[in-house]
């Protein structure tokens, strides 16, 4: 049904195109200037679709490349133009097929992109050719009026496209409409007119050598862009599999993992820190009074509480399934003391407000902790801390949970 609609709409726009291009029936230039310029343009417009990259937008494939298509126009006319996007895109169609990159409705999207680009150029042109003369004696006026039509063009593709998006449910909602027509550049817009313009000004004025010059800048600044883009995108890339990495979803805060890599950086500098294990009580009853959801929401709401209590020099990790890790920087020993006792008062005093059954219920919950306080040099490493905050915290579920046990190992002395 999709596909259907997609002809209903594609296979018109071609005609109307091929229609218009053929009434108009001439050249704006003679048959060897014709060919000439044909050549060049095809040459430069084969090497850009060896080069370009397409963006993910949705599920759809965006094309962003530099068209030479308004300045082919304005040399040679409506006519020109359609036979230069038939051979073009007629180009990349092989293309595709040849190396794997087609989409299922290659053959289709062809005719679409040679239509409606054309369309939208002819309208650029006529706009051009009634309102250029009127204004052709100010200052500027060309390429005014020249970045003007880019942009209109630009946004009548735009809007084309998102009917095309639209009916193969691309798009979903006026927000994603929205977003998508954001998305166009207005610098690129601008590189398109530049190139466009002058383009057309010094094939008119017989200078070619600048002509050659236009499209190898432009190939080269394509080239430069779209290794832009790779290193970008890797790098994107690399950042969302590190946070994976070191992240725990359900909390957002940093994992075990993550706990390691800090630890082995800590243990290259010498200062006085606090190891903290955090543990909430008796967590298997919560899951069997509730269950797992609600027992999600508590871990949830112990983290949250964590994270707004500690400072951002502090860590805060989720180390197991109920069990967090926190070690306290630039603190003295009392500051860390005073810190666990008003963290352990307000999670007493402060249930977890949830849902359950169809109704609203508060879920009040208690932790103990275990806090091991040492001067941290090359010979303290973090891991024996760690051991000893873990028996510290033994003992306060020993001693009847709810508790805080905790040793400053600077002083020898137990609290």
């Amino acid at each position: 049904m999709i596909r259907q609609n997609l002809r209903l709409v594609i296979i018109p726009i071609f005609i109307v195109a091929a229609s218009i291009a053929f009434y108009y029936g001439e050249f704006l230039i003679d048959v060897k200037m014709y060919l000439l310029l044909f050549s060049l343009y095809i040459l430069f417009s084969i090497l850009f679709v060896h080069l370009r990259t397409l963006v993910k937008t949705g599920t759809m494939n965006i094309d962003y490349s530099i068209s030479y298509s308004f300045s082919f126009i304005l040399l040679t006319g409506p006519l020109g133009l359609f036979l230069f996007e038939i051979v073009n895109r007629f180009y990349v169609y092989f293309y595709r097929k040849m190396t794997g990159t087609a989409d299922e409705d290659e053959l289709l999207h062809t005719f679409y992109n040679i239509g409606g680009p054309a369309l939208f150029s002819y309208i650029g042109f006529f706009i051009f050719q009634s309102v250029y003369p009127m204004i052709s004696v100010f200052p500027f006026a060309f390429w005014l009026l020249a970045f003007f039509l880019i942009i209109f063009m630009d946004l009548l593709s735009s809007c084309s496209l998102l009917c095309l998006m639209y009916i193969t449910k691309n798009v979903h909602s006026k927000q994603e409409a929205f977003e998508f027509i954001a998305s166009r550049s207005i610098l690129d817009l601008l590189k398109t007119a530049l190139t466009n313009g002058l383009l057309f000004t010094f094939i008119s004025e017989g200078q070619w050598e600048a002509v050659i010059a236009i499209f190898l800048l432009s190939y080269i600044v394509g080239r430069a862009g779209i290794f832009h883009t790779k290193l970008l995108l890797q790098k994107q890339e690399s950042e969302r599999f590190k946070k994976m990495a070191y992240t725990d979803f359900l909390t957002n805060l940093h994992n075990r993992t993550y706990m390691g890599k800090i630890m082995e950086e800590l243990n290259e500098k010498e200062e006085d820190l606090a190891l903290v294990i955090a543990d909430i009580d008796s967590f298997k009853l919560i899951n069997d009074t509730f269950n797992h959801v609600i027992g999600d929401s508590v871990i949830q709401a112990f983290a949250k509480i964590l994270i707004e209590h500690t400072e951002p020099c502090d860590y805060v990790f989720r180390t197991g399934g109920e069990e967090f890790t926190i070690i306290f920087r630039n603190k003295t020993y009392a500051e860390c003391e005073d810190f666990l006792d008003h963290l352990k008062d307000t999670i007493l005093y402060t249930p977890v407000e949830t849902e359950f059954q169809s109704r609203e219920v508060n879920v009040p919950y208690t932790a103990s902790f275990g806090m091991y306080y040492t001067h941290n040099d090359s010979r303290n490493e973090l891991k024996y801390a760690y051991e000893q905050a873990d028996e510290l915290l033994l003992q306060a579920k020993n001693s009847g949970k709810n508790q805080i046990i905790s040793v400053d190992n600077t002083v020898n002395h137990s609290d």
